[in-house]
């Protein structure tokens, strides 16, 4: 069978797994720093979603490191999305944006920490998500 882009092996002769190479880091931390890049769009957090669903979906081929930080990402800005409904609901009836704005920095703190750990090479982790992608 012709596989277009084959995935690259993932060890070396000795059996140890490579270390990420550095577009991959950088790659890793674009796609945590999405959940960031909405906050000047405030009407519209599902766009942190948008940039780690379509790294996925590529970085399945590419990239072992990359692939393990897009599905952290998707899964953790599931979760913020629930967040923002919930946090959006209570803003409506209580009459303040003051939840929008807690759920808000909290994901952007989490987000940038993790884009931290990516550009050291870290594998991610989150502390809470949804395991909608695997």
């Amino acid at each position: 069978m012709l596989t277009i882009n084959p995935k690259p092996a993932g060890e070396d002769s000795d059996g140890k797994p490579q270390p990420p190479k550095e577009h991959e880091k950088i790659a890793a931390v674009i796609i945590h720093l999405a959940g960031v890049f909405w906050l000047p769009l405030l009407p519209m957090p599902m766009l942190a979603l948008v940039v780690p669903f379509i790294a996925l979906q590529f970085a399945r081929v590419h990239s072992d490191f990359a692939e393990q930080h897009a599905v952290q990402a998707c899964n953790f800005q599931m979760l913020m999305g629930c967040f923002y409904v919930l946090a959006m609901l209570a803003g409506f009836a209580l009459k303040t944006p003051l939840f929008i704005w807690w759920v808000g920095i909290g994901s952007a703190l989490f987000c940038m920490w993790q884009a931290a750990r990516a550009i050291n090479g870290w594998p991610a982790k989150y502390p809470v998500t949804l395991k909608v992608f695997k």
